[in-house]
């Protein structure tokens, strides 16, 4: 789960940084731990790359020297094996028996030893070719490359990652999720569709096609991991968030005062939640908007650090009431501990929990980084013995036919909750 932005202006003299810029600011959500952009113009390179966000690594002093008619960005979110030595994407490499610079940025994880080098190689060779490599590409992956002439994007051939490509004047925009193109006033054109090579230069624009092996975005984007303006699967991630928890409460109605949510990714399916239920929604627990995401923090000890900060209650609106809380999921169990502790603290009477997603019982290593299964709570645990270690009052999960009815009932990679998988690496 890293973010990608592609950008290619046919105007050799205009400068498309502030809109990679401010595109990949878009998907800071996506990576917090390094970032990178690269821009290309009159076989100069200018970039910058470097750990944490964006704001950390970008300012008055540096952003003059940033400038491409073509150009692309890259935000990390670091994987626990990954090598942690290596510096952020983009990657330059020059082609064999060529001196054009070749830029590269990758989300996901490819199942053989393929290179991103050996990636840049075989994209810059002929259309048939580079058909038959993606055919062969064995992986979960998106890939961005960028020369001075063209810009090549590719979705894997399962669907599981997203790219989406749009227009803004004469540029063209390739980026993981569909809020880039629309935070920077383009206008999308379509979603990848699996295998598919989307090619644009100096001529146009123009689509190939490796063999379709499936079309299964991860379920877990319209969960957690996607921003709310963002549309995946032809599918509204709003839209599917509100339904999460309107499915929540027909499967595991409950009689309380107030539904809350949990900032940021349940508070959607909490309104969902409420207006099935007619039970008041009240906004009672506030985030700390300094400190970024716990679950993709490195280490335990960090996030039980941040969530300590991360989360403060309305005291007055929870004291003496029996509360609801919906979140987004449950993985490791740290952090709904501790909102269950707090809400205690401040006087709710009752706890219930409600989670717009299954239990999460298997590893995951392609789309985000889910520990060994011996780390989730609930593998091996049911409902009931999940509930008593996180102290609640009574829990409910959605059930994976709820998840995918709200999801459009389309076909998903939902290998966490030991649903479809396509890869069937058993």
């Amino acid at each position: 789960m890293s973010g990608i932005v592609g950008i290619f202006s046919k105007k050799k003299y205009k400068n498309i940084f502030p809109d990679l810029y401010a595109g990949l600011y878009a998907i800071q959500h996506r990576g917090q731990e390094a970032m990178g952009i690269s821009l290309l113009a009159h076989e100069k390179l200018s970039e910058i790359r470097g750990e944490g966000e964006i704001a950390n690594n970008i300012s008055f002093d540096n952003i003059s020297t940033l400038a491409g008619n073509v150009g692309l960005g890259h935000v990390k979110y670091r994987f626990e094996e990954d090598d942690k030595t290596l510096l952020p994407m983009p990657w330059l490499f020059y082609p064999k028996n060529s001196n054009c610079k070749n830029l590269i940025a990758i989300d996901g994880k490819f199942l053989d030893e393929t290179s991103p080098e050996e990636v840049v190689n075989k994209l810059n060779s002929s259309i048939d070719e580079i058909i038959d490599f993606v055919n062969n590409l064995k992986g979960v992956y998106s890939i961005l490359v960028v020369s001075e002439h063209r810009m090549i994007a590719i979705r894997d051939t399962y669907g599981i990652k997203n790219l989406c490509v749009g227009k803004k004047d004469d540029s063209f925009i390739v980026a993981s999720e569909s809020c880039v193109i629309e935070s920077i006033d383009g206008e999308i054109s379509h979603e990848l569709r699996p295998g598919e090579i989307y090619i644009v230069d100096d001529e146009g624009e123009e689509s190939y096609f490796a063999k379709e092996k499936s079309n299964a975005p991860c379920i877990f984007e319209f969960v957690y991991t996607a921003r709310p303006d963002s549309s995946i699967n032809g599918v509204s991630v709003y839209d599917a968030r509100i339904k999460m928890g309107e499915i929540l409460y027909k499967e595991h109605p409950v009689d309380v005062d107030i539904v809350v949510g949990s900032p940021d990714s349940g508070l959607i399916s909490a309104v969902g939640f409420s207006r099935a239920s007619n039970i008041k929604y009240e906004r009672a627990i506030v985030r700390n908007r300094y400190i970024n995401r716990t679950f993709i923090l490195p280490t335990d000890s960090m996030r039980k650090k941040g969530i300590k900060i991360k989360l403060n209650p309305i005291k007055h609106l929870i004291e003496g009431k029996r509360i609801v809380l919906v979140d987004d999921s449950i993985v490791r169990g740290n952090t709904i501990k501790r909102v269950i502790e707090i809400l205690r603290e401040s006087g709710a009477k009752e706890v219930h929990i409600r989670i717009a997603s299954p239990q999460v019982i298997k590893e995951e290593e392609f789309t985000f980084d889910v520990p060994d299964k011996d780390h989730l709570i609930s593998n091996n645990r049911s409902v009931e013995e999940v509930r008593d270690m996180i102290g609640a009052d009574s829990l409910g999960f959605i059930s994976l036919e709820g998840l995918r009815e709200a999801c459009g009932n389309k076909t998903y990679y939902e290998n966490c909750f030991d649903g479809y998988n396509p890869l069937e690496r058993k």
